[in-house]
C-alpha cells in the first residue's frame, strides 16, 4: 500500500532553493558532535559556547545559503530571537532526538513528536528535518513508523518535510557495502514521499568523480524525487569535487555542515575563520551547485 504522504500534488521546494531550483543549504543542528569537535579543538564547549557558535555561523554564511537547518535544543531559540538568519535563507528545524553520549558515536534517533505542534510556527520555519539512522540488521517496521509519523505531521502544519537516512554498517568497512546500504535505505524511505531527501555522499567521497556520478545516478533512479548530499563522513578537500559528480548523476545539491565549518572550529578564532575561509568554502560549493545541480522542479515525482 502507497502511504497517504506519496498521495499528493507536487510540493514546492522554492522555499528552501535558489532561484534556479538547486539546493545550497546549511546545517547547524549537530549537537553532541559539535561538543565533541569544539573540544577536540581546545574550544570551550558549555551549552552557551555551542550557542554562540551556532549563532556565528547563522549570521556569517546563510546570506549565501538558499536554506539552514537548526536544531532546538541550542540553536532555534537563539537564532530565531537575534534574527540571525538572512531574509532569503529557508529555516529548517530538526525535530529528531539524537541518542549519543557525549564524545561518543550516534547510537540512535528518534522522533520528537511533541515537537510537532503548531507552537512551531511562531519561528517561521519553512521545513522540518527528520535523521533517520538506518542499519540493515534492524527491522524496519519502527523506523517506517516514525517516518510516516513525521512526513503526516509535517503535513498538518502546512511545512516541508526533509528526511535524512543516515546509514551504519556494524561490522563491516568495504565501501561497495556501505554504498549497496545507502541506495537500500533511500529506496525504502523514498516510498514514504519526503519533500526533499538527504543521503550520504557515494564512496563517502573516496571515489572518482566517475564513480561518485555513477552511484549517483542509482540513487536518482531509486527514489525519483529531489535530493542532496550530506558531507559527514567526507574529507573536506574532496566534499566540493564530490558534490559536482552527485550532481552530476542527478543531486539538486547539498545541505552540509562540517564540510563547510568544520574547519573553522579547529582555528584559533573560529568566529573570525566562519566569514572568511568557510565563506569562500560555501561560495564554492553554491557555484558548483549552481552550475551541476538538477533543479527541484526537474526531480519532483508526480503523485502516484
Amino acid at each position: 500500500m502507497i502511504p497517504r504522504s506519496e498521495q499528493r500534488t507536487m510540493p514546492d521546494l522554492s522555499p528552501l532553493a535558489g532561484t534556479d531550483g538547486t539546493f545550497s543549504m546549511l546545517a547547524i543542528d549537530q549537537r553532541e558532535s559539535l561538543r565533541t569537535l569544539l573540544v577536540a579543538a581546545g574550544h570551550d564547549a558549555t551549552d552557551l559556547d555551542m550557542t554562540a557558535f551556532k549563532l556565528a555561523v547563522a549570521a556569517s554564511l546563510s546570506p549565501v545559503a538558499s536554506g539552514i537547518l537548526v536544531d532546538r535544543e541550542y540553536g532555534l531559540e537563539a537564532i530565531s530571537a537575534t534574527g540571525a538568519v538572512h531574509e532569503g535563507c529557508g529555516l529548517i528545524v530538526a525535530v529528531d532526538h539524537l541518542i549519543q553520549q557525549p564524545g561518543g558515536p550516534l547510537e540512535g534517533s528518534e522522533l520528537d513528536r511533541s515537537a510537532l505542534t503548531v507552537a512551531l510556527l511562531r519561528h517561521q520555519p519553512k521545513a522540518l528535518k527528520f535523521l533517520v539512522v538506518w542499519r540493515p540488521d534492524e527491522p524496519a517496521e519502527a523506523r517506517r513508523d516514525m517516518v510516516a509519523d513525521f512526513i503526516e505531521g509535517c503535513r498538518s502544519l502546512g511545512l516541508l518535510s526533509v528526511l535524512e537516512g543516515l546509514v551504519q554498517v556494524p561490522g563491516s568497512t568495504d565501501p561497495d557495502v556501505f554504498d549497496a546500504a545507502v541506495l537500500a535505505a533511500a529506496t525504502e524511505f523514498a516510498s514514504f514521499g519526503p519533500d526533499l531527501y538527504k543521503t550520504h555522499l557515494p564512496t563517502a567521497g573516496a571515489g572518482e568523480p566517475d564513480e561518485i556520478e555513477r552511484r549517483s545516478r542509482e540513487i536518482t533512479a531509486a527514489i525519483g524525487r529531489p535530493w542532496v548530499v550530506l558531507s559527514a563522513g567526507v574529507p573536506v578537500e574532496r566534499f566540493a569535487a564530490g558534490v559536482g559528480a552527485a550532481c552530476r548523476g542527478g543531486a539538486s545539491g547539498f545541505l552540509a555542515g562540517r564540510g563547510v565549518w568544520g574547519p573553522s572550529i579547529r582555528t584559533a578564532d573560529p568566529e573570525a575563520d566562519l566569514v572568511t575561509a568557510a565563506r569562500e568554502r560555501l561560495v564554492e560549493l553554491v557555484a558548483i551547485a549552481q552550475a551541476t545541480a538538477r533543479p527541484w522542479w526537474e526531480a519532483t515525482a508526480p503523485a502516484r
